[in-house]
């Protein structure tokens, strides 16, 4: 079972570099897109077990809030997005909501609150936005056995809403399968720091690699 959430781990991991690899060197290549929609979905459902699993609640949303903090310049470098912040305010922002769902009083503020956050992911240009906390939510309250059919709900809506561009996130669906496998509910991995500092480091780096290479 640890052996199972630390290949998921690897594999959130590498989909994510080829991804990256893929938009700042290839990005007329979809191979390497496609390959990288398997992240995103396995980063949300570690974000839901760290949620469930932290000691520290507030700690583990100020760890979150520093490594967003931490990504920003190296984002912005790698991606040339000035205006959009990285995908790991998309995970904060989707922490807030489950603790809004889980721990506020009373179902107007509850109700208020929670507007709140899906208008901030929805207004504030972020890396996933309003799509990432949609499928952390799933994630977090929906069984086992309904997450591949509610993950591909959540894709046809967003294919619906934005075109035929989106096309690509539908085969993100396979990391959901990946995640209903039954060993992938017995263990909450202990998240090393390779984990914490991927997204941050392998940003800098890739962009380093594009400034030697004359992008």
């Amino acid at each position: 079972m640890e052996g199972f959430c630390k290949m998921l781990q690897l594999i959130a991991m590498a989909t994510m570099l080829i991804d990256h690899i893929g938009y700042i060197f290839f990005p007329d290549s979809q191979l390497y897109r496609i390959v990288g929609r398997l992240a995103f979905p396995l980063y949300c459902w570690f974000l839901v077990q760290g949620y469930l699993h932290t000691r520290n609640l507030k700690n583990y949303m100020y760890r979150l809030f520093g490594l967003a903090c931490l990504s920003q310049i190296p984002y912005n470098l790698a991606f040339q997005q000035v205006e959009e912040l990285n995908v790991i305010f998309t995970l904060l922002l989707s922490i807030i909501a489950l603790y809004i769902l889980d721990h506020v009083e009373g179902y107007r503020l509850k109700s208020i609150l929670l507007l709140g956050v899906m208008s901030t992911a929805i207004l504030v240009p972020m890396d996933y936005g309003l799509y990432g906390v949609a499928l952390v939510l799933i994630y977090r309250y929906l069984d086992q056995r309904r997450l591949v059919r509610y993950h591909m709900l959540l894709n046809l809506f967003f294919f619906a809403a934005y075109g035929i561009g989106y096309w690509i996130q539908f085969f993100s669906i396979f990391a959901t399968i990946l995640i209903g496998l039954p060993y992938s509910y017995r263990f909450m991995p202990r998240i090393k720091p390779l984990y914490r500092s991927f997204y941050p480091l392998h940003l800098a780096v890739l962009f380093v690699i594009s400034m030697w290479l004359g992008r």
